[in-house]
């Protein structure tokens, strides 16, 4: 193993589980109604000093219709690899069983897992693949944005979004994770696709009052769009963050080792950087203050687990704080 770059309901899963509902709508982006619930087992205030976000490919059993040992050799294997990232915080798609994601993941007492559903055009008999926030530290606040209520153009995003904030309302952090559209279908349709989802995650964070360049925000996940391939230089998804001041935590990383998602055993589809851990500018900020803890930092290291007996088709990526 090879760490690459380093030297319908909504469930928060603790002692127990609490739920709460709650809408939105903004004005020119019309919404599903927006799930939210809360933990209350610990009072918040610790961050994470280490984030991992890795598309698990169809779990469990790597494939829409797995069979049993398939499902059962999944999860051993990726209950193996959580806990080698030992990650305080662990964002993770394509979720099929969310009892089987609370088997893997038992040293996480809370566990946010979406749930979406599919929208007219998408094939029915498929299962839904999920998102979910795994944290080893006390999650305040969570909340889901799905999109298969919304009308079905051509550029409507897929799935939705899961958000949360850790840490106190003075000085906390919210994380969202993503699982945007494929390039199935064609590259340049697939990116209006995405950079509409974007759109409608920044106002969310606007809704709620946040400014990036003040806050600290993390977003992760499969973005199913590159930052190496010429090919994706066009597209807004992630780019049109990173000229508002947005890093990329893997943007360092020579290629390969950057590769998230492994080349396929035909050859027809080359390794790619799909997966990525972006953060505001607030949150760079917030690595050289004096947070909670009572503990500044320097920075941070990101890499990316290159595991070849990895049980997914994408690779790890991690960030880990540095004293």
């Amino acid at each position: 193993m090879r760490l690459k770059g380093l030297g319908p309901r909504l469930l928060i899963l603790a002692v127990g589980w609490a739920v709460g509902l709650g809408g939105v709508a903004w004005a020119g982006l019309p919404l599903p109604p927006v799930s939210q619930k809360q933990a209350a087992i610990e009072k918040p205030g610790r961050l994470p000093e280490s984030v991992a976000t890795w598309n698990l490919q169809w779990f469990p059993g790597n494939r829409p219709e797995p069979t049993d040992s398939g499902r059962r050799w999944h999860e051993r294997e990726v209950a193996r690899v959580i806990r080698e990232l030992g990650a305080d915080l662990l964002l993770v798609q394509e979720v099929v069983d969310r009892e089987a994601l609370g088997r893997v993941a038992k040293e996480y007492p809370w566990r946010v897992v979406s749930n979406f559903q599919r929208a007219g055009d998408e094939d029915a008999d498929l299962p839904v693949q999920n998102v979910a926030i795994l944290s080893k530290v006390p999650i305040r606040e969570s909340w889901e944005v799905g999109f298969h209520a919304l009308p079905l153009s051509p550029d409507r995003p897929v799935r939705g979004f899961l958000g949360a904030r850790l840490g106190t309302k003075k000085n906390g952090m919210t994380v969202y994770t993503v699982h945007l559209k494929s390039n199935r279908g064609g590259r340049e349709a697939s990116a209006k696709r995405r950079e509409k989802a974007m759109a409608y995650l920044r106002k969310d964070w606007e809704k709620r009052g946040l400014d990036p360049g003040k806050d600290a925000i993390l977003v992760a996940g499969d973005f199913n769009c590159s930052l190496r391939n010429p090919e994706f230089a066009k597209e807004r998804t992630i780019r049109g963050l990173l000229k508002e001041g947005w890093v990329s935590a893997t943007e360092r990383i020579p290629w390969p080792e950057a590769a998230t998602v492994r080349p396929d055993q035909d050859g027809k589809y080359p390794a790619a950087d799909f997966d990525h851990i972006l953060l505001s500018p607030g949150w760079v900020a917030l690595l050289r203050s004096e947070p909670p803890r009572g503990r500044s930092f320097a920075g941070f290291k990101a890499g990316v687990l290159q595991d070849s007996t990895a049980p997914s088709d994408h690779w790890p990526v991690v960030l880990r704080m540095k004293d």
